[in-house]
């Protein structure tokens, strides 16, 4: 393969998805518009994209989806990877904060029983212990079969191989997946700590472009977290 000449590689978060419904894997109506509103930015930027690709979330091929309908335009064919799937860490969350609080009760019954006023700030304190205990390897996977953070930062690497492998010098390439994905990717090309990348992991928008130079197997990473949305459209769900 020809390295003289970079790829570059244009991450997409998924548009805001439907928390606190029974299947949290779907586009929210506001998704679907900030989908559209995407695809029409990039089509006003004059952006081609030789290949599209996308983790195997619903949520993620809906966005490409709405991408498209704004775009206004047959696109390039839309490839789903496995390997960009979200990480556990909500299902880890949802396991192990019972267990901190010493509670028999699920983690949604728990989060219900709170004050309404209170939920959001507790759940995000909690969540971010279980993530912090995650990446530092002090959980027990094993009973539930988990993905380690370890594991999971291997199969992101894994796929970025992949994505070489499946791409052309010059090519300019789409990808759609979600946040937690996209902080992996940001660690792999910076090198920062773990408590950056936590912190990262909270504050990347729906629909925001975190793009990368691909050159002889190094990410140099050009923006990150950018919003081509009215201020009135964005979210982080």
């Amino acid at each position: 393969m020809n390295n003289h000449i970079s790829k570059h590689l244009f991450f997409v978060r998924h548009g805001q998805a439907s928390f606190g419904e029974a299947n949290y894997d779907n586009l929210s109506q506001q998704g679907w518009q900030q989908s559209e509103l995407l695809g029409q930015a990039l089509k006003k930027d004059h952006h081609n994209f030789q290949k599209i690709f996308s983790g195997p979330h619903q949520r993620h091929f809906q966005t490409f989806q709405g991408i498209e309908k704004g775009y206004g335009e047959k696109m390039s064919s839309c490839e789903t990877i496995q390997g960009f799937a979200e990480n556990q860490l909500m299902e880890i969350a949802m396991y192990f904060i019972p267990k901190m609080l010493n509670s028999d009760l699920p983690a949604q019954a728990i989060f219900k029983q709170m004050p309404i006023e209170n939920r959001d700030g507790e759940f995000l304190k909690l969540f971010q212990q279980v993530a912090k205990k995650w990446m530092k390897n002090e959980l027990d996977l094993s009973e539930k079969k988990f993905e380690s953070y370890p594991d999971f930062l291997s199969r992101i690497e894994k796929t970025i191989a992949y994505l070489d492998s499946a791409t052309n010098s010059g090519d300019n390439v789409l990808i759609v997946t979600s946040g937690g994905t996209i902080t992996a990717v940001y660690a792999l090309a910076t090198q920062c700590s773990d408590e950056e990348i936590l912190k990262l992991n909270f504050g990347i928008k729906n629909v925001s472009v975190t793009d990368f130079n691909y050159y002889n197997n190094t990410l140099d990473l050009k923006t990150f977290n950018k919003s081509y949305l009215p201020k009135e459209f964005e979210t982080y769900i």
